[in-house]
């Protein structure tokens, strides 16, 4: 057993674990800029990298265990398996047989050759069983909404999902990010992914990374933006950005706050800093918040048909853009949340899911949760049991298991009539650095309106 070493104390051993954390891995087909390529792709690296078996295994050793979430597909490897009609047919047509074996990596079946091993394996470990075949319904998108309070683990569940979807669907990764008023983000959840990341800047913002470390007595420290991911990549409109996206990539998306070419695809009011007004005088009076940049990003991806390669938006922060207390204003937020749920279902069939984490279920407005199907009560927190739920749903649940659960003992996933508990990989605690990761954006203020 490894055992974790003591807390860095200068600037150089903290700069070098950061190197360690974020060196790029360089040889997958996403790596190199050619999803075609007959390299392995960035989900099957990842696994490697933080050494945990294939989604097959843990769905195995699962079902040695007698486990729900093996027992009762429906409630989690529905939603988590990217699925079309064909892929659900075939499924259909191989229940018993096939002869899965966990220990094998090959497939038993050579119909099953069509899909990449770990895929395929997951696809043989399904229909090994003809009731778990039959339990696997939904097809392309889904959704995850995940609530419990700070440090209840939405963000390193959030990052399996991840994990998992890029492994066994090769699925393109949006990695939501927001950025605070002062033009500061300090949520690197997504850091253990750094070696295999491309961030996405709006272009002309310039950027600050701040190093700083836990202990107080080292002076924190600045590197560049190119050092904490694979790549950097930066946009000058919505469409610009999913032109340069390449398919089964990780990415770390910050909004624009200049919503460059956002009412082109969306047509909604967003307005920048150079369309305010006065006060008293019509139109806004101060620019729309770069958080409902997200609706013309969603928006473009549904309609624009640029970008169908399979997609999961992960909206960390979910209430700050599905805000329960959006109003009728000038900026049209609440208008934008009911056309997100109007456009639900054709978000689902172009093959986009969301995964939504928030500290609880009253944080998303009624017009989402209306739409969304899955939900995860995280560990610690309490399911909404007895309560009537947006879109006629309700908690399968009729006991509170999960208040009382640590962390390790897994989250409750459900949507009635069924759920299961889920556990994941802790891929936050692989990284060993002794400080946080802070990126400004220096020109926030004046994109805002703040200086001119």
């Amino acid at each position: 057993m490894s055992v974790i070493g003591t807390q860095a104390d200068s600037q150089d051993e903290i700069r070098q674990q950061l190197e360690r954390v974020t060196e790029p891995h360089e040889t997958s087909a996403q790596a190199i800029g050619d999803p075609e390529a007959q390299n392995h792709n960035d989900g099957q690296h990842i696994r490697k990298r933080y050494s945990y078996p294939p989604f097959h295994k843990w769905l195995a050793k699962a079902d040695r265990h007698g486990a729900s979430v093996a027992r009762f597909p429906q409630a989690f490897v529905d939603p988590l398996l990217y699925t079309t009609d064909r892929d659900r047919t075939l499924l259909r047509q191989l229940a018993g047989e096939v002869d899965y074996d966990f220990r094998d990596p090959h497939p038993s079946h050579e119909a099953l050759e069509r899909y990449h091993p770990e895929r395929a394996k997951v696809f043989e470990w399904l229909a090994d069983d003809p009731s778990r075949a039959q339990a696997i319904r939904a097809v392309k998108g889904t959704d995850f909404l995940m609530h419990g309070e700070p440090g209840g683990g939405k963000s390193s569940l959030a990052l399996s999902l991840a994990a998992w979807r890029m492994e066994v669907n090769n699925e393109t990764v949006i990695w939501a990010e927001t950025v605070d008023e002062s033009g500061t983000n300090e949520r690197t959840e997504w850091l253990p992914f750094a070696p295999f990341a491309t961030l996405a800047i709006p272009a002309g913002l310039d950027t600050r990374v701040r190093i700083v470390p836990e202990d107080v007595s080292i002076q924190p420290f600045e590197v560049d933006i190119e050092t904490i991911a694979r790549d950097v990549i930066r946009y000058e409109s919505i469409q610009d950005l999913t032109d340069q996206l390449i398919p089964g990539q990780f990415y770390v998306v910050f909004p624009d706050p200049l919503h460059r070419g956002a009412e082109e695809v969306s047509h909604f009011n967003y307005w920048n800093y150079r369309q305010v007004t006065p006060k008293g005088e019509d139109g806004p009076d101060e620019p729309t918040d770069a958080d409902q940049w997200w609706f013309a990003f969603i928006a473009h991806r549904i309609s624009g048909d640029t970008f169908p390669h399979p997609t999961f938006i992960n909206l960390d922060e979910a209430g700050n853009i599905l805000d329960a207390d959006a109003s009728k204003d000038v900026h049209q937020h609440y208008q934008k949340i009911r056309w997100f749920r109007d456009k639900y279902a054709d978000a689902r069939k172009k093959g986009v899911t969301f995964a939504y984490q928030a500290h609880a279920l009253s944080e998303i407005h009624k017009f989402a949760r209306q739409k969304i199907r899955w939900r995860v009560t995280m560990p610690g927190n309490s399911p909404p049991l007895g309560r009537k739920l947006p879109g006629d749903r309700r908690c399968p649940l009729e006991a509170d298991i999960t208040s009382r659960r640590k962390i390790e003992d897994g989250a409750e996933i459900w949507k009635a009539p069924n759920f299961a508990t889920v556990t994941w990989m802790d891929l936050k605690g692989k990284i060993e650095l002794d400080a946080e990761v802070s990126i400004d954006f220096l020109d926030w203020q004046r994109a805002l309106g703040g200086s001119k």
